[in-house]
């Protein structure tokens, strides 16, 4: 009886661990973590209507949770709880393919790395959680400051739970299609009439010889011009507003000056074609500042001076013009015309 006992003792020891070790699969190994100190650093903001802009390590991803991360955005909408549908409805934009080299030949070179796709204008990197605001839309239909403008909350998951960033604050700024600006963010208001130059360099007056500092820069789009593509116009009028001829400033680079194309002279005009915004991209070439920010123009002329020594002058303005469509930038001389001829 005892060896009965014994021995069906053993064969149930024995099918219980087979039966465990069969099991086992259905078991987890192991559950992701999801730390508690995951969470926005940036709690607001406040990009400018019809900009790109990118809010990198806007979330602390911790170092105690499991990655990849998932981010959501959700329950966008007004500080009156209304729902904010202008965020979170599909708009065409331009996304890049290709890479910006600044060598392209051609826009249409340049467009055949571009592609029109539909995102809401409000989107977050799916395992990144950067936040982006695309270049598209205005003021006109979505708000901004001084308004306390929208409310949105992120969801943050992974397989061991999810969590939510309440209460992030988006505050837009007013668009502002080209900077610099003299246009005031929160109020869309002119805080003055024009800009000053980046940069001027040994200009003499025509009439005193002394040098001129008192030059200001106008930027302005031809509403009335409906045509398709984009142009950009470079010109320079003297103090009673009458045009000076920009070949004046003969040792200009006009080629290499601007990433244009079909660079030509309308009477008294330097014009380009070209594509926008310009910058295309934030991306350092010959045709940009050195961070790549920004486009820009350097009027040059060389002249003998007194004495017989090589007088070099320029005029320079940095820009960036985020808006397509056909613009100016133009110079004025509101003391008197510079002396371009030989001494």
């Amino acid at each position: 009886m005892n060896i009965v006992i014994k021995y069906n003792f053993i064969i149930a020891l024995i099918l219980g661990v087979l039966s465990f070790s069969s099991c086992k699969s259905f078991i987890p190994e192991s559950i992701d973590a999801l730390g508690e100190d995951v969470n926005y650093v940036i709690k607001e903001f406040s990009p400018t209507l019809g900009r790109k802009t990118i809010y990198e390590n806007a979330a602390n991803l911790s170092n105690t949770s499991t990655l990849p991360l998932s981010f959501k955005i959700v329950n966008v909408r007004g500080v009156d709880g209304s729902p904010a549908n202008e965020l979170t409805d599909k708009f065409p934009v331009k996304v890049w393919k290709g890479n910006y080299t600044g060598d392209e030949k051609s826009i249409e070179e340049i467009e055949a790395k571009r592609e029109v796709e539909y995102h809401s204008i409000f989107e977050i990197g799916k395992n990144s959680g950067n936040i982006m605001f695309w270049d598209y839309g205005n003021s006109n239909w979505i708000k901004t400051q001084p308004d306390s403008c929208y409310l949105f909350d992120v969801e943050i998951s992974n397989s061991g739970g999810r969590k939510y960033a309440r209460n992030l604050r988006l505050k837009p700024f007013k668009e502002r299609p080209y900077e610099p600006s003299q246009y005031d963010a929160s109020t869309g208001l002119a805080t003055r009439a024009a800009l000053p130059p980046a940069y001027v360099s040994n200009l003499l007056g025509e009439k005193t010889g002394d040098f001129i500092f008192d030059i200001e820069v106008y930027v302005f789009k031809d509403v009335e011009n409906k045509a398709p593509g984009g142009t950009l116009k470079i010109s320079v009028l003297d103090s009673m507003n009458n045009p000076i001829d920009i070949k004046k400033f003969k040792d200009t680079d006009w080629k290499g000056m601007i990433h244009g194309f079909n660079q030509r002279f309308e009477g008294e005009k330097a014009v380009y074609d070209v594509a926008y915004p310009m910058p295309l991209v934030k991306y350092s070439t010959k045709y940009t500042t050195s961070d790549g920010g920004r486009a820009r123009i350097n009027l040059r002329n060389n002249r003998i001076g007194f004495g017989g020594f090589l007088s070099q002058s320029q005029l320079g303005f940095d820009f960036a013009i985020y808006e397509e469509g056909h613009w100016e930038i133009q110079f004025r001389f509101r003391g008197e015309s510079p002396k371009f001829d030989n001494d």
